[in-house]
């Protein structure tokens, strides 16, 4: 998502955002999968406390790339 296919279409996501969403992505794997787990929140706390720009950065880039299929030939 965060490559463009020239001639198809551009990037969904920007790379620095992408990355920011492995992190969550890393969070959901191994909270779903590991039992027991106790969570810390000097680890969470980054993933929460920026999860409001997060989305807002989301939601901006995804109708960026709306508008950019729209213009598309």
């Amino acid at each position: 998502m965060a490559r463009e296919l020239p001639g198809v279409r551009p990037a969904v996501l920007h790379e620095a955002l992408w990355l920011r969403l492995q992190d969550s992505l890393a969070f959901r794997h191994c909270f779903r999968h590991a039992y027991g787990y106790t969570l810390e929140w000097a680890k969470l706390r980054p993933l929460v406390v920026g999860m409001s720009a997060t989305l807002t950065a989301v939601q901006e880039q995804l109708m960026t790339f709306l508008e950019a299929l729209h213009r598309a030939p």
